[in-house]
């Protein structure tokens, strides 16, 4: 990206085009961070990080005429400040050793263990729980197809994908008559999909 000054302007359509793709940087990011932080990724992205926020801060100083580009620049720059300082304080919290996620997860696999040679007393419930490490690396998958794929990840969450798949789950096991449903990612026609397999 060229470096442009406070006192120059950017072309519209230029700014639009570096907006999306700083947007899609910083969903990467976000991706990146989360690996990171459930423990599949060693290191954090900071290279990663500071190319975004060195691009981020650079076009926030630049002069737009266009009110809907400077609103989504304002905005894009609220939501990385805000991700930063959630980073920060979760990157704090793992060195401090207070990591909420870390001490849910010891706690979850203390109940494992401690309920591993016991049987259920009552019949496993009718329509299966997605854990979050599973819906998780479903997540990774679909973001990585997607950009292999050459789609866009803009506007993707793992909170609004988890919803809309465990919203899935009970009316694809009603209609199939599944015991289970199993999510995989799939190109398909040249797009990233998430279908769904049924288990009867």
């Amino acid at each position: 990206m060229p470096v442009v000054t406070a006192t120059q302007q950017l072309p519209q359509e230029k700014l639009a085009e570096d907006l999306d793709l700083l947007e899609e940087a910083m969903t990467g990011l976000q991706v990146l961070y989360e690996k990171y932080f459930l423990g599949i990724d060693r290191r954090p992205p900071d290279a990663q990080r500071r190319q975004v926020s060195e691009k981020m801060r650079l076009l926030k100083t630049t002069q737009v005429k266009n009110t809907a580009l400077k609103f989504r620049i304002q905005t894009m720059f609220a939501k990385l400040i805000s991700f930063e300082r959630m980073w920060d304080r979760t990157l704090r919290e793992m060195e401090e050793g207070t990591y909420k996620r870390d001490v849910f997860k010891a706690k979850l696999r203390d109940a494992r263990r401690a309920g591993a040679d016991q049987k259920p007393a009552q019949p496993l419930p009718s329509a299966p729980h997605l854990s979050d490490q599973m819906l998780r690396k479903l997540y990774d998958t679909y973001l990585v197809a997607r950009q292999r794929t050459g789609e866009s990840t803009s506007g993707l969450s793992f909170d609004s994908v988890a919803s809309r798949l465990r919203a899935q789950v009970p009316d694809l096991m009603a209609r199939h008559k599944a015991r289970n449903i199993e999510f995989k990612v799939v190109i398909k026609g040249g797009r990233a999909v998430l279908k769904a397999i049924p288990h009867t």
